[in-house]
């Protein structure tokens, strides 16, 4: 009998705590930075970083100026390895 009254106070217990709800995670949305601020009204004239190939629609953080044009970069790094050899890059183009 004992134990029957243990294995109830167990159960009860067991069913009466609370479930935690999962929670979903929160979606954040960015504009890119070419569409607000600095870059609102720049025109590119690359579609892709050069360096490491990222779709600049996705965000600017930098650009370069060269030979009358402006480029659009990701990062610092991908701006300053472009203007090391521009040349090399633009033939790819």
């Amino acid at each position: 009998m004992k134990k029957i009254g243990i294995l109830l106070v167990v159960a009860f217990f067991a069913f009466s705590c609370k479930k935690e709800v999962e929670s979903k995670p929160e979606v954040v949305v960015k504009t890119p930075k070419h569409l607000t601020g600095e870059f609102a009204n720049v025109k590119f004239d690359n579609e892709k970083d050069f360096y490491c190939g990222m779709d600049v629609s996705m965000g600017v953080s930098d650009t370069a100026h060269y030979k009358g044009k402006v480029y659009g970069f990701c990062a610092k790094v991908c701006k300053d390895e472009f203007l090391k050899t521009p040349e090399k890059y633009l033939a790819k183009k």
